[in-house]
């Protein structure tokens, strides 16, 4: 039976460098995608309003992102006197500010 070697340091692809295969594949489907993505106009306008409709709701997500609801509110209640530093402070700084 065959004893297996021990890897010796730095031996193999180095952190951060693509599969080869990976970058190859990757290319592939770019290509393949970008003829389709050419027809995409023609295969709409064939397409049924309602149809047309759907088909373009479903691309939307990988085109722009969703939309999620923020909230903003003080991490801790402010004293008045933290209130009035604080408007102090930003008042200040729009003075100095070069608007």
């Amino acid at each position: 039976m065959e004893q297996k070697r021990a890897k010796t340091p730095g031996s193999g692809r180095k952190k951060g460098v693509p599969n080869k295969s990976t970058s190859e594949a990757r290319e592939l489907l770019q290509k393949v995608l970008g003829k389709e993505l050419d027809k995409l106009g023609l295969l709409l306008a064939k397409l049924e309003p309602i149809e047309r409709v759907n088909a373009l709701a479903k691309l939307l997500p990988y085109i722009l992102p969703k939309q999620s609801e923020i909230t903003i509110g003080p991490k801790e209640e402010m004293t008045p006197e933290q209130k009035t530093q604080r408007l102090k402070e930003l008042k200040e700084k729009l003075l100095n500010s070069d608007i």
